[in-house]
């Protein structure tokens, strides 16, 4: 089974980062991410393994990219 290659994560308030999950497509990534914002507010990030870059973030519920 192959690893999805969408990695949400969480920024802490000490600027590390915790894994939140994995998503199969950035579309599904994004709106998940406004979901958990919605949730607990905070800053979240989308991560493309492939890419090793990230493609979407939110910042208190406002996707920013």
């Amino acid at each position: 089974m192959p690893t999805p290659p969408f990695d949400i994560l969480k920024r802490e308030q000490d600027g590390s980062f915790i894994w939140v999950e994995a998503t199969q497509d950035l579309k599904t990534a994004k709106a998940r991410l406004e979901a958990l914002a919605a949730r607990n507010p905070g800053e979240y990030f989308v991560f493309d393994q492939k890419t090793q870059q990230i493609v979407a973030k939110t910042t208190d519920g406002v996707r920013e990219t």
